[in-house]
């Protein structure tokens, strides 16, 4: 980690705005611009000090500015770390994104069910140029999200690749990831790929609905792996490889930071396996759960962990 946290003017406004929009779009116009912030962020060269924005944010009063402070704190240090190849300081990240989202009113935060079945809140998302494209959330799992899901669904699409480059950092909990060998056969089986199509017209950070497509491609599918990871352990998942990631939730929320990551590898298309006598099938997800409830189940799991 750097010694010194200073980035130039245009990396923090990227950063910035890769931050800004993974907020809710109907709190976009309070969100902080470049010009809000002060001279104090600034060291002689006119670079800007990440550290410089926690130094007064005890003073700041408007919550939307303090909220993206505090996330531009925990998003420069979590990407150092990961871009470094070094242990992300996890307690304290998530004491800053916690405190970033807790803050603020539930519905200024974009939080909704992916297919697999877990909570997903966008943190960071830069997506101008897909070679460096990069995404970072909070994932959370836990057993009242099942109300809100077809659990059938999840688990008859949870085998799946990724287009991008994937790594996931276990906040508290365990996350069972397995890996599998997929090869495409003439001969007819019970499973065949599946590409996803998303409702566009919704959300674009986390989409709404979406629907799982069969290409009519049927597949051979053989478990190679089955790795457990628990609090402060970490896993990748390359670009174009299948896995599929559960919780051991046995009443107890599981949370990790997931990033996608362009510049480590990226593929074409992503699939998902499916039944091979399914010609469609559509994701539904609810557009805003609440997620307090469930940070607070995980921030006093991480205090008491710590004890």
């Amino acid at each position: 980690m750097k010694e010194n946290k200073l980035v130039t003017i245009s990396e923090f406004e990227i950063l910035l705005s890769s931050i800004n929009c993974c907020y809710a779009e109907k709190v976009s116009k309070r969100l902080p611009k470049l010009t809000d912030f002060s001279n104090e962020i600034y060291d002689s060269n006119n670079d800007i000090n990440i550290d410089n924005l926690l130094k007064d944010i005890e003073l700041v009063t408007d919550i939307f500015f303090k909220s993206v402070c505090l996330r531009i704190c925990a998003i420069y240090e979590l990407k150092e770390s990961r871009d470094l190849n070094i242990d992300i300081n996890f307690k304290k990240i998530w004491g800053l994104i916690f405190e970033s989202i807790s803050i603020l009113p539930s519905d200024a935060t974009i939080s909704s069910i992916g297919s697999q079945g877990f909570l997903s809140i966008p943190l960071f998302k830069f997506n101008i140029d897909m070679e460096k494209f990069d995404f970072i959330r909070l994932h959370i799992w836990d057993d009242s999200l099942d109300d809100f899901i077809n659990t059938k669904t999840c688990e008859d699409f949870s085998i799946h690749t990724h287009s991008f480059f994937a790594e996931s950092w276990i906040i508290c909990g365990k996350i069972i990831n397995n890996r599998y060998n997929v090869n495409v056969v003439e001969d007819q089986t019970s499973h065949s790929l599946f590409t996803i199509g998303y409702n566009k017209s919704l959300n674009e950070v986390n989409q709404h609905t979406s629907n799982a497509n069969n290409t009519n491609n049927f597949v051979n599918v053989n478990q190679i792996s089955n790795e457990n990871y628990s609090q402060g352990s970490h896993y990748i998942v390359k670009a174009g490889d299948y896995h599929k990631s559960i919780s051991e939730k046995k009443n107890s929320p599981s949370a990790t930071f997931f990033s996608f990551n362009g510049s480590k590898g990226l593929v074409e298309q992503s699939f998902v396996v499916g039944p091979s006598n399914v010609t469609i099938s559509e994701i539904n997800r609810k557009m805003h759960i609440d997620p307090i409830h469930l940070l607070n189940k995980i921030n006093s799991k991480i205090l008491s962990d710590g004890k």
